[in-house]
């Protein structure tokens, strides 16, 4: 039996500062997503998905019965993908982050979105229940085969699966993880254990691992790539690194720091990234991700 009581307890810490500090990095990378689904999506309902990262705009949106997302989080996806299915479901372990986007659907009147709390290894739904699955950084902990398995079952013959999920550690990221780590040596602290499984990155690694696995689940047909697709401009250093400190594994030891000492890491963050600065100040970001997109 996989433990996921480290991913309840990440997410738990991570709920409260989601909207206010992570979601709007998030969001570009969620937006970014839901604008390929839909292309595949009308690719594919063409007859015409010989290589979904190479598709032009479609001249209409899609129009799909019901779309699933997996590790909703707070639905920055289920709230995308709902412009194209006539009801969105989006599912995911942790209450908190579950209550965040039960706000936002709120706020938003997305009345055909529903958010429930479930484990993807043991989906509530029938089989061949759901049209498509969408998953943004929502599968890296869980059990690839189960959790795969799971996402077969649910999915409808023919039906699309297309995630993303963190490549290879980009410049920046790098930077200030160097930087951060050294500050937390001196003060003689660590980054907080959450005991989470590390069953999905041991296992897929790049994007061949990801075309193996799912073809090895059940899916007759998988495309994979690693490569920058999104830009995210932060206005300045300050921003970025409000987003990175977010995360619990980096705010909690941050925050048992002395006051002098926190003022010490933000300018050891501020030097290390200045140089990766334009000329305004502001700061892009181009994370590698993983994108996926398989047919049952």
């Amino acid at each position: 039996m996989l433990n996921l009581d480290g991913v309840r307890a990440l997410y738990a810490q991570t709920a409260a500062r989601y909207e206010p500090d992570i979601a709007q990095a998030m969001d570009v990378m969620a937006r970014s997503l839901a604008a390929w689904i839909a292309r595949c999506v009308c690719a594919h309902m063409q007859g015409a998905l010989h290589d979904p990262f190479d598709l032009p705009q479609p001249s209409a949106s899609p129009s799909l019965r019901l779309a699933l997302d997996i590790g909703t989080g707070t639905a920055l996806l289920a709230r995308r993908m709902a412009s194209f299915a006539r009801r969105a479901i989006g599912v995911d372990i942790s209450a908190p982050m579950l209550a965040v986007g039960r706000d936002a659907l709120r706020r938003e009147r997305l009345a055909h979105v529903w958010l429930g709390q479930a484990d993807l290894h043991q989906l509530p739904l029938p089989r061949a229940s759901v049209d498509l699955i969408g998953a943004s950084f929502g599968l890296n902990h869980s059990a690839p085969r189960r959790a795969l398995r799971e996402l077969a079952r649910v999915l409808r013959p023919n039906g699309l699966l297309l995630c993303q999920e963190w490549g290879t550690l980009d410049d920046l990221s790098r930077a200030f993880e160097v930087a951060f780590e050294q500050v937390l040596a001196a003060h003689g602290r660590a980054a907080p254990a959450f005991e989470l499984p590390e069953l999905w990155q041991a296992q897929l690694q790049d994007a061949e691992d990801y075309c193996t696995a799912f073809k090895a689940a059940g899916f007759s047909l998988a495309w994979a790539r690693e490569a920058a697709f999104v830009d995210i401009r932060f206005p300045d250093v300050r921003a970025f690194i409000a987003y990175k400190l977010a995360w619990p594994a980096r705010r909690l030891p941050f925050e048992s720091l002395s006051d002098s000492a926190r003022r010490e890491c933000l300018n050891a963050l501020q030097t290390a990234l200045a140089p990766h600065c334009a000329t305004d100040g502001s700061l892009l970001w181009q994370p590698p991700l993983i994108r996926l997109c398989a047919v049952r």
